[in-house]
């Protein structure tokens, strides 16, 4: 078990919804943290975003197990092979769910979201698409480190609303880039340094459509452990309403590194 690594992954249905559509992976040997949204409701929602989960991690576990591994993609030394086998992964598994699309006609309109952080050699490679979000805790200040693929996300950067004005939107859960798509899958891809003493949390947007980020600031810096944050969160998300499952992934340097893992 990697110790370096301290991590907890909490999931709720929510009040609202029947099943939970959302998936994760807390997987601390790996380096790999994910978060995916399923949707399409009766379409399979909770089967995209199973599939999304399990097939990224199976992607991208021999590039970081396997120095060795055969590399079926461009990659030119001094680039980041981390990054480049992350988008390789995305790619490999949005084409899987457009296959099991094609095979279960019950399924058609299926999609998710992916978000995914691995830890490697103290960065954090992301690949994102959807608007499942990975946030960094720093100095009791929460801010978002990937920005929403949502048509509203779009229209409060041309300055057409503003950002409080987005949470409210009637068009707030329209995603305009997901795994499941031909033509809307374009991941984003970057790097940041893990810095001892940042908390960093993937969710659903079933976590932060219900509360707002100061509070979930003020709930990170109140609780010491990662297990405490969680529950508090998800316990705000259903008193506020809990109108979509809800999910988190929070991961950090381990502060004690004694053998202790989530």
């Amino acid at each position: 078990m990697n110790t370096l690594l301290d991590c907890c992954a909490v999931t709720d249905t929510g009040l609202r919804r029947p099943v939970n559509e959302d998936s994760y992976i807390c997987n601390p040997d790996l380096g790999l943290f994910l978060v995916a949204d399923g949707m399409g409701g009766e379409s399979c929602g909770d089967v995209a975003s199973q599939l999304t989960a399990k097939l990224f991690e199976s992607s991208m576990a021999p590039y970081i197990t396997d120095e060795e591994a055969t590399i079926p993609f461009e990659h030119e030394n001094g680039n980041d092979l981390i990054l480049h086998a992350m988008e390789h992964a995305a790619e490999q598994t949005n084409q899987a769910v457009l296959r099991a699309v094609e095979e279960s006609p019950s399924c058609r309109g299926m999609g998710s979201t992916l978000t995914a952080a691995v830890v490697h050699d103290d960065l954090i490679y992301i690949v994102h698409v959807g608007d499942s979000r990975l946030y960094s805790f720093q100095d009791n200040t929460l801010l978002p480190v990937t920005e929403d693929h949502t048509r509203v996300q779009e229209m409060v950067k041309r300055k057409i609303i503003s950002a409080k004005e987005a949470r409210t939107h009637r068009q707030r859960n329209i995603i305009t880039r997901c795994v499941g798509r031909k033509k809307q899958f374009k991941p984003d891809l970057q790097k940041l340094d893990l810095l001892p003493g940042n908390l960093y949390m993937l969710c659903s947007d079933g976590l932060y459509d219900m509360i707002e980020d100061g509070e979930m600031a003020k709930v990170m810096a109140a609780h010491p452990t990662l297990e405490e944050t969680g529950s508090r969160l998800v316990e705000m998300a259903n008193q506020n309403g809990g109108k979509d499952n809800i999910t988190l992934v929070l991961f950090r340097k381990n502060p004690n590194d004694n053998g202790e893992s989530c």
